[in-house]
């Protein structure tokens, strides 16, 4: 089984992160920022995910994390005016999603999920 790539449509963005949370709370979560202004960082490292979620009124995703022994909530990431969402599925359990923000970043998010 090779890794799937799929197109989320933005009608679906709301639903689809509530279900992503729901499913994935406390998942291992690696973000990284790539763009032409900012070269390739990381910003965020194995921290724990507490909820990915879509305001359509703001046009802002919001991935919640925790650092393991901090209090809940501890780090937001947030990504402007998404563009693009694309997820991937690897055979070894991990997703990552690529998503294109306004000015053309790419965030890779990566989820290891929490269930053996």
């Amino acid at each position: 089984m090779g890794d799937v790539t799929q197109d989320i449509p933005s009608d679906d963005w709301g639903a689809h992160f509530d279900e992503l949370s729901r499913s994935n709370a406390g998942a291992e979560v690696t973000i990284e920022i790539a763009g032409a202004d900012v070269g390739d960082q990381i910003s965020a490292d194995r921290l724990a995910l507490t909820g990915i979620s879509y305001d359509d009124k703001d046009d802002i995703l919001v991935v919640g994390l925790d650092a393991p022994g901090g209090s809940p909530e501890e780090y937001q990431h947030l990504i402007s005016e998404p563009r693009q969402i694309q997820v991937a599925t690897m055979g070894d359990g991990q997703t990552t999603y690529d998503v294109t923000d306004g000015d053309g970043r790419q965030h890779l998010i990566r989820i290891r999920s929490a269930k053996p």
